[in-house]
């Protein structure tokens, strides 16, 4: 199994050009509900952590309350895709610092909170929330990979992961 420097900058890269994830969370009744996002990563220890500058919505709370579990998709039309297993958790103490990641981050993951009308007033004064997300396995498919036959060969999991145990 690959190390996670081993796949990050393709991660990276497919993460930072793809922009827009699509994410799966799981309702209080077991049944996945998926939204698109926006989330930045970083790589801290060698470690993906990803964040998403949202807004923190009962339907959201609720779902995250339940089962911190989700899923993350990314797909470009040159067919390459990355997709994430995480944990996510509120980190509304990150506010101000994810705000700059992505005023820092070069077009077109980077862009101006302040454009979307709930969020005018800044990051702590309107009900801008952020999502900290805490992968334990990350998988991409480049095209070259594709065109190699090395279909999702490429992925990192964390140590930390313990398989789930089977349900009778």
């Amino acid at each position: 199994m690959p190390s996670f420097g081993e796949i990050s900058g393709d991660f990276l890269r497919i993460s930072s050009e793809v922009v827009w994830a699509t994410v799966a969370t799981v309702d209080t009744r077991g049944r996945p509900r998926t939204r698109v996002l926006h989330p930045i990563w970083e790589v801290v220890a060698d470690r993906p952590v990803g964040w998403i500058g949202t807004s923190r919505t009962p339907l959201k709370e609720k779902h995250l309350a339940a089962n911190p579990c989700v899923s993350l998709s990314y797909w470009s039309p040159k067919q390459e895709t990355a997709h994430v297993e995480a944990r996510a958790s509120w980190a509304d103490e990150e506010r101000e610092r994810v705000w700059e990641m992505f005023v820092g981050a070069p077009p077109p993951l980077g862009y101006d909170p302040a454009t979307i009308p709930p969020w005018k007033d800044g990051p702590l004064a309107g009900p801008f929330s952020v999502l900290r997300l805490e992968p334990w396995r990350v998988m991409v498919l480049t095209a070259d990979d594709a065109a190699s036959g090395r279909w999702y060969e490429r992925f990192w999991r964390s140590e930390s992961e313990q398989p789930l145990a089977s349900r009778a």
